[in-house]
């Protein structure tokens, strides 16, 4: 009897498997941040309308994302809300990028067939390009800005490069540039420059000129918004001398600060493209792999560089490495390109790619046994640190409470020594006591 052998296309399959299977448990013991119960207190002592107008009139502007804050916050004392939410938010991601694969794939005629493996992947490679997904992927109250904006991106790409458009296409069209430009300003002013060289190039003229009258309004909302203009006066200002050194120091430590962590498990990640290449119905003979490969790099230079200006240039000094997730998305998408056009130039070649496809499968098994047992750990101390504050909130004593562990990729938001410190009063607040809570000294 023939003992079955594993090929490449099994290997695909079960990296893709094993990668859900990660995301699912981090979404499973996903726990909420110090910011969440701020706006959790607020929603404990007043109205929906009343914590909306406050953060558009005195905080920022992001009109958009501040109403789905609220509104799924509603329902959080839904058993295993997070988690559910959380497989909400993938899902959304998924049927997003599969819905663009589609398009892609009847665009210039690929004939594949395993889009749902392939959606599975990019997922992961966009993952793994996030230089912090804990703030991302499993924050709640930045997976709103910043996940949510990055689904709107898939389905709004989609919906433009759709040959045929159906009224719904333009609806999500319409929905999704709404939503970006209400809040994500870097994606939404990237979106702007894309859809100004489509009109340059004459490329649907009147798609791309509707679109950037949405999304440019949606964005006035958002920019011009009371609260964006009190937060750019409080926010330091830089002289143009510090605004590029800052820029190209964020560029800098964007790309190699992390790129152990991020660049490099993403590139082993999508080996599969370049496989997908080799086997797809699609040639194209004028692609030149040193060319292109320097192409890629330049464009993915000048998208950090612009998104860190952007942030930098309304904050002041380093950004928050949640707002490079424009940068991540401009990479996945450009590495897939070159690996998949690479693959398709060396179709005729004999190349195996099963070593390192062998090699992601034992990768992530290992990764995800390590992970596992690190977000069981670390969610286990949240809900044991709820417990005890809860059990300890009946006196009237400063309740001190012992250090969380590794957090993993899940966000980790440590309280301080200092009671009066905003995390140590956010918890408080959302947790409704009155007692002071510390963190113990070591």
């Amino acid at each position: 009897m023939k003992t079955s052998k594993l090929t490449s296309s099994h290997l695909i399959g079960i990296q893709a498997i094993l990668f859900l299977i990660f995301l699912i448990t981090c979404y499973y013991f996903n726990r909420f941040a110090a910011d969440d119960y701020h706006f959790i207190g607020e929603l404990n002592k007043q109205s929906f309308e009343a914590i909306y107008h406050h953060l558009y009139f005195k905080w920022h502007g992001r009109w958009t994302s501040n109403f789905l804050l609220l509104a799924f916050l509603q329902l959080k004392d839904i058993p295993y809300f997070l988690f559910l939410y959380g497989l909400f938010i993938f899902g959304g991601l998924y049927l997003s990028i599969l819905r663009l694969l589609r398009i892609v794939n009847q665009l210039i005629n690929l004939n594949l067939t395993p889009l749902k493996t392939y959606a599975l992947l990019l997922i992961g490679i966009l993952f793994f390009c996030t230089s912090s997904p804990n703030e991302v992927w499993f924050w709640y109250t930045s997976s709103i800005i910043y996940f949510w904006s990055t689904i709107a991106f898939f389905y709004a790409l989609g919906s433009f490069l759709k040959p045929q458009k159906k009224w719904f296409d333009y609806i999500i069209l319409i929905l999704a540039l709404v939503y970006i430009g209400g809040s994500n300003e870097p994606l939404a002013l990237i979106i702007i420059l894309l859809l100004c060289f489509s009109l340059f190039k004459k490329t649907q003229l009147l798609t791309s000129g509707i679109s950037i009258f949405i999304i440019t309004v949606s964005l006035s909302v958002n920019y011009l918004s009371p609260g964006t203009l009190h937060r750019d006066e409080i926010t330091t200002g830089l002289n143009i001398k510090n605004l590029i050194l800052y820029t190209g120091y964020g560029s800098i430590k964007y790309l190699f600060f992390q790129f152990h962590t991020t660049f490099l498990p993403a590139i082993l990640f999508s080996i599969p493209f370049y496989h997908l290449g080799k086997k797809a119905n699609y040639t194209q003979p004028t692609f030149q792999p040193l060319p292109q490969l320097f192409y890629s790099l330049l464009m993915i230079g000048l998208i950090i560089v612009f998104n860190q200006f952007v942030v930098i240039y309304a904050l002041g000094c380093l950004p928050p490495e949640r707002a490079t997730i424009t940068s991540s998305i401009a990479i996945t998408i450009l590495l897939v390109r070159y690996l998949f056009l690479l693959g398709n130039h060396h179709k005729l070649k004999n190349s195996s790619i099963k070593l390192i496809l062998h090699c992601n499968v034992v990768g992530l098994f290992l990764f995800n046994i390590l992970f596992f047992n690190i977000h069981f750990q670390f969610a286990k101390s949240v809900d044991d640190r709820i417990s005890f504050i809860k059990e300890r909130s009946k006196s009237n004593q400063t309740i001190e409470i012992a250090p969380l562990p590794n957090s993993g990729y899940l966000y980790h938001a440590e309280l301080k020594v200092n009671p009066d410190f905003f995390v140590n009063q956010h918890l408080k607040k959302g947790m409704g006591i009155e007692n002071d809570i510390i963190l113990k000294k070591n």
